[in-house]
């Protein structure tokens, strides 16, 4: 299964609602004022309540575009807030000492929190059809509701004395049922759709955050940093730390579902374990893999027929084959049996050529396009890591370093030369870029959601896959196409750890995971969207 992914927000604090696919929610601005947003048809409008005190947070959005949320008044009180087609208006619930507006309706329906008087607990509430309800969900705890769906159900969070976080869910009658993942320390719910299905965040028992939703008693586990609203589409928003700073930058996301129009497992002929580098036209796969006596080979695998890649001058086991073009010409790398230093190579037609950058301690090749090109990364004799590109007898570019980066290596590279770089910035974080060979420019990619991305291989029509790091560790795939990311794993009755690297003309994605019940293995899988 997966997701198609955007990135809404650098430096995002808290997005707390969407519907459709317009988001709101807030941001910290460089002079440590907090101001409001909405995003819809990827153009930002910034939200400040009229003489609001430095902080102004949109909370929610209706269908309508009818937006809710809080500021901080002059005189050092919370007050709600509404804006619709360019207006502000106040909003303060009757008989509460402040008010936080958080959700609303398509019925115009209200939802959030109001302390009884100054000193006290906040309590949650709703505003039904103009009639206030105030409430605790548990004793006399803090209680905030974020979220209303149509048939007037609210989810929220309420704090105990400890200021540990409780999840909620109240019916449209106000009966209360606590929400808590299993196993978690704190549980926040901060979205629920018409059919029930609430989306939040949990704190588990190694003091993580991890995104969740909760449908028909059945929890799941997300792979991103917190979830902090959901619309009836399933459409999720959210933040995740990614790279900017040495210990990350919060990020806001929008994951939209998406499913596999394909997906197969690889298994091997007596293979005990293998990996998928590469893919082409004709389906042809290339990578690693484990015999049955346990020797590693290049791999490849073709029609049903495993042929192994392994370079004659090679230690025994080191040779891998990373890519395929249209031709069947492969490239790969491998460790000289003299120096043990890695060494490029190629393939083509039962014959190997080295390839080695001329002065380098060590070249690998990763990638190659249909007309032969070639391109890979290189330690100089100076100690730099260095990306390059090669072709045709002529090194086009030796010295591809991607922006203050610490080191660099290219990946895949295209028949129009667009080369995929990963690359080490000075946080230590790993990045993605995309290298024009015509402008010597380098445009972003890191993949929403990941605390480190790597680019793999780019087909003809500029589509890129990745392998990519969640903040907790854990392997992912996605590709890039048509402008969106799309962040999948193989599915988890099958295995976990996916990571993708290939990828072919007709959207055909091969890779690698570790499969279910034999987490010293991998297995390759080959998938498309």
């Amino acid at each position: 299964m997966g997701v198609a992914v955007l990135v809404v927000g650098r430096g995002v604090e808290l997005l707390v609602h969407l519907q459709g696919l317009a988001v709101v929610g807030h941001f910290g601005t460089s002079s440590g004022a907090t101001e409001g947003f909405l995003l819809r048809g990827g153009k930002y409008t910034t939200l400040v309540f009229p003489g609001s005190n430095n902080l102004t947070e949109a909370g929610g959005i209706n269908d309508s575009g009818f937006i809710v949320g809080t500021f901080y008044g002059s005189d050092d009180i919370y007050h709600g807030f509404t804006y619709s087609k360019g207006s502000y208006t106040q909003y303060d619930l009757v008989g509460s000492a402040n008010t936080s507006l958080l959700a609303v309706n398509n019925a115009g329906n209200l939802a959030g929190s109001a302390a009884p008087s100054p000193g006290i607990d906040n309590q949650g509430f709703v505003v039904i059809g103009g009639t206030a309800t105030k409430f605790y969900a548990s004793g006399s705890y803090a209680t905030f509701v974020s979220a209303i769906n149509n048939l007037n159900q609210s989810a929220g969070t309420y704090y105990d004395f400890t200021g540990a976080a409780h999840g909620f869910y109240r019916d449209a009658s106000g009966n209360i049922t606590l929400i808590t993942f299993p196993g978690a320390q704190m549980t926040a719910c901060q979205g629920i759709t018409d059919s029930g299905v609430i989306a939040g965040a949990y704190f588990d028992a190694t003091n993580e955050w991890h995104g969740f939703t909760y449908s028909g008693g059945t929890y799941t586990s997300q792979a991103f940093y917190a979830d902090e609203g959901i619309n009836n589409a399933g459409a999720v928003i959210g933040l995740y730390l990614g790279p900017g700073a040495p210990k990350g930058i919060q990020y806001g996301f929008l994951a939209t579902p998406a499913k596999f129009q394909s997906y197969s497992t690889v298994k091997l002929p007596k293979a005990t374990g293998a990996i998928l580098y590469g893919t082409n036209d004709s389906n042809a796969m290339v990578g690693l893999y484990s015999d049955s006596a346990g020797t590693t080979h290049g791999l490849l695998y073709e029609s049903g027929k495993v042929t192994n890649i392994d370079v004659p001058s090679g230690l025994p086991g080191s040779t891998t084959a990373y890519a395929i073009n249209t031709s069947g010409t492969i490239v790969g790398s491998y460790r000289d049996q003299k120096t043990g230093d890695y060494l490029g190579f190629s393939y083509t037609g039962g014959t190997y050529a080295g390839v080695v950058i001329p002065g380098s301690q060590s070249t690998q090749i990763f990638g190659v396009n249909d007309s032969g090109a070639v391109a890979g990364g290189y330690f100089s004799q100076a100690g730099a890591q260095l990306g390059f590109s090669f072709g045709k007898g002529v090194y086009f570019n030796l010295d591809i370093s991607a922006p203050n980066s610490l080191s660099t290596s290219c990946w895949g590279l295209n028949d129009s030369v667009q080369i995929t770089c990963q690359w080490e910035d000075e946080n230590g974080f790993f990045q993605s870029s995309l290298h024009d060979q015509s402008t010597s420019t380098f445009t972003s990619i890191n993949v929403p959601c990941a605390w480190n991305t790597f680019a793999g291989s780019i087909n003809t029509n500029g589509d890129i896959a990745f392998r990519w790091i969640d903040t907790y560790g854990n392997s992912h795939g996605a590709i890039l196409s048509a402008g969106s990311y799309y962040i999948f794993d193989v599915p988890s009755a099958v295995g976990a750890s996916t990571e993708a690297y290939g990828i072919n003309d007709s959207g055909d994605i091969v890779g690698s995971f570790v499969p279910a019940g034999n987490p010293t293995a991998l297995e390759g899988f080959v998938a498309k969207f």
